[in-house]
């Protein structure tokens, strides 16, 4: 195992260094203080970028210094996805450590640029082994910041993401993986924070999120909606979730995968829509090779510890509704034929809005084929928890309250068991 340290009047070595380590055996190549500017990085066994305390690394403002590589992808508008700054396919042991930044400059590939469709993500590790990505603060990617897909044995620890600069700016997308470890995290980003996605029929399982703080302007934690795989054993413990516009807490496989064994405690939420979206549906959509021709079903959740400062998000239009217009609400919505099995809150404060002062129809659309999100369920017609379509409902110790005159009643339910 070697060290070897890049200056950065070196720049253009840092690959040639990651290659020397991996051909020695591996080791570790630092870069000291300073900025760099790259095009990919390509880590492979055995070796570990570490940025020292005041290094910052640019990701360069050329497409074209961002190839194609064997994890690309083709997305859902036939595009060739999957460049990225820094890049593993295949590898084994490899990592980012340090307390430097790694800066995709995400704003130079904005919707007014020619390769806006192809941008790169910021880190992309696929199919991969004893993976760690520690004490770095990553930021500014195009697109997605941290995309960890069809690898087992990762931890992602002490790590800042700021991720505000472009469209569909999510932070860590943990796609497929299994023995997962995030811990002591600090997340803000435009779209999805912390979210679980299966692309392949390869689950997402025994996964562990705890003590992260979050904020978003979409979801804090969600599973979906890339969901052709199953999801298994995730528990989401002492985080604070706070300024999230697009529901806290969001559960929404609708392409097949089924949820099983799912546990969220000692949670806060403040200022944040929602709280709680769980709903299943029929999109069916196919990533790579896999499809699913059955919806997933979800089973066994526990909610436990949650306290909610619910708010409701005004004066902003999606796919031509309101955002947030759900006012509030916990959600269980599953489907006639695959009811959500086996849910128990425990100990959970609920917060909510009110404020609605005429009733809403009693019908709720259902989520059928579209891309799933809480507000396309219209106003719901209770102000505290929409229920429908689960078996085995538990509550114990869960207090509702709201802030605002309301007229509709704390709970709605259609075809629920075991409350």
């Amino acid at each position: 195992m070697i060290t070897i340290t890049i200056t950065p009047d070196e720049t253009e070595n840092i690959q040639q260094a990651i290659d020397t380590c991996y051909n020695r055996g591996g080791g570790k190549v630092v870069l000291t203080p300073g900025v760099y500017v790259s095009g990919t990085l390509q880590l492979k066994d055995h070796v570990t970028i570490h940025l020292e305390k005041g290094t910052l690394l640019l990701g360069s403002n050329d497409i074209t210094d961002y190839p194609e590589n064997d994890s690309c992808f083709i997305d859902g508008i036939g595009e060739k996805r999957g460049r990225a700054l820094v890049i593993a396919y295949n590898a084994v042991d490899i990592g980012i450590s340090g307390e430097g930044v790694i800066d995709g400059r995400g704003r130079n590939f904005s919707q007014k640029h020619e390769a806006y469709n192809i941008r790169p993500f910021l880190v992309r590790f696929v199919n991969c082994e004893k993976v760690a990505v520690k004490d770095v603060c990553l930021r500014m990617s195009a697109a997605w910041c941290l995309h960890i897909q069809d690898s087992r044995h990762v931890e992602v620890e002490n790590i800042t993401i700021t991720n505000r600069c472009n469209e569909n700016n999510d932070g860590i997308d943990i796609d497929g993986c299994s023995d997962v470890d995030i811990h002591g995290c600090m997340i803000d980003s435009g779209d999805d924070a912390l979210c679980m996605k299966s692309t392949s029929n390869q689950p997402c399982q025994y996964i562990r999120i705890r003590n992260c703080r979050v904020t978003s302007n979409c979801s804090a934690f969600k599973i979906g909606t890339e969901s052709v795989g199953d999801y298994k054993d995730i528990e989401v413990s002492d985080c604070m979730f706070y300024d999230v516009n697009c529901c806290a807490v969001k559960v929404v496989p609708v392409d097949g995968g089924n949820v099983d064994n799912l546990y969220i405690h000692d949670i806060e939420m403040k200022n944040c829509t929602g709280p709680v979206f769980f709903s299943t549906g029929r999109r069916l959509r196919k990533y790579f090779t896999g499809h699913r021709q059955i919806p997933g079903q979800i089973r066994h959740v526990v909610l436990e510890r949650i306290y909610a400062h619910t708010v409701s998000t005004e004066g902003r239009i999606l796919d031509g509704k309101p955002w947030g217009n759900g006012k509030g609400c916990v959600v269980f919505s599953g489907l006639p034929e695959l009811p959500i099995e086996d849910v128990m809150i425990r100990d959970c404060t609920f917060d909510m809005p009110g404020g609605i002062m005429e009733l809403p129809k009693d019908e709720v659309p259902e989520m059928g084929t579209q891309y799933p999100e809480f507000h396309l369920f219209d106003i719901l017609p209770s102000w505290g928890m929409y229920l429908r379509d689960v078996k085995g409902m538990q509550c114990e110790n869960m207090v509702m309250t709201k802030r605002g005159e309301d007229v509709r009643p704390m709970v709605k339910q259609h075809n629920v068991t075991g409350e």
